[in-house]
């Protein structure tokens, strides 16, 4: 049975980190990524959105509550949080949500906005149209459309609008 819809890239993965400003000062200053910004997340967590361009990012860190002990080294910390899946526009994105939904896929979170629009607490959000469900083995995975982008190493939230949601 084929797809319904077409997936344009791997969009950007979320990775639990155990430690947040390690992993920003790795990420940052050994590999290069500019950070977007950085947002508490539950009551003890944060997370980070990071970019190589003017994508609001491409890769996300989220705070892991522990790590577990590790017998291979070389191999590393199984962190994946979750890997993304970009769609061309809100008419592909609506097509993969049908054709997933008509084939039984449960979708366990959205369809969703992130950003303040439809999450207050979410400033910092990229503003895709995103839902989430999850491959056989339980990982997750998300289809995603309308990333903004931030360019020329702009602020993030713009200064002119980042105060428009606040109560």
């Amino acid at each position: 049975m084929g797809s319904g819809f077409t997936i344009g890239r791997v969009g950007h993965i979320g990775v639990q980190v155990t430690d947040m400003d390690r992993s920003l000062e790795f990420y940052t200053e050994i590999l290069g990524l500019t950070l977007t910004g950085r947002w508490p997340m539950g009551e003890e967590g944060a997370m980070a959105f990071l970019r190589f361009t003017e994508m609001h990012h491409d890769i996300v860190l989220f705070t892991h509550p522990k790590q577990e002990e590790d017998t291979n080294r070389h191999i590393g910390y199984n962190g994946l949080q979750h890997i993304a899946m970009e769609v061309e526009d809100r008419d592909e994105w609506l097509k993969a949500l049908a054709d997933l939904k008509r084939k039984g896929v449960e979708i366990v979170s959205g369809p969703l906005v992130h950003g303040p629009e439809s999450q207050p607490w979410n400033i910092g959000g990229s503003g895709t149209r995103s839902f989430y469900f999850l491959d056989p083995d339980g990982n997750s995975l998300e289809i995603y459309c309308d990333m903004m982008k931030v360019p020329g190493g702009e602020q993030f939230p713009r200064q002119e609008y980042q105060d428009v949601f606040k109560d």
